[in-house]
């Protein structure tokens, strides 16, 4: 008799995934879109959530990923500056629609940059 092989994570994952995917597609179907909306986010972040946690840490990486937090968080404000200075009419007083937009969506992309950054970055050599 053979022994039996450990299941692996990636194989957990799927049962919840196959649990939410036909949750939003059911919640599509009764016209329940926060639901799907939900449901679908909920979804995307479960693999990300998943392996940040089962991942090995090493000593450094907390530390780096918020360095990356602090520079993709200034991209879209200079992204946002930019864009203002280039628009004719927008003086020294500026376009503050751009400027609002950037520092709202300025946290997000520096989550989204740490994230990807843990997820992906490899231990220095």
């Amino acid at each position: 008799m053979r022994p039996r092989e450990p299941l692996s994570l990636n194989a957990l994952l799927l049962v919840p995934a196959l649990a939410l995917a036909a949750l939003a597609c059911v919640a599509v179907s009764a016209r329940r879109l926060e639901l799907a909306g939900a449901a679908t986010l909920t979804l995307l972040l479960l693999p990300v959530v998943f392996r940040l946690w089962t991942r090995t840490w090493y000593r450094g990486l907390v530390l780096r990923g918020l360095g990356v937090f602090l520079i993709g968080m200034n991209a879209p404000l200079l992204v946002a500056g930019a864009l203002a200075y280039s628009r004719f009419g927008c003086g020294e007083s500026g376009c503050p629609p751009f400027f609002y937009l950037g520092a709202l969506v300025s946290p997000v992309v520096g989550t989204l940059c740490s994230v990807a950054y843990w997820l992906i970055g490899r231990p220095p050599v």
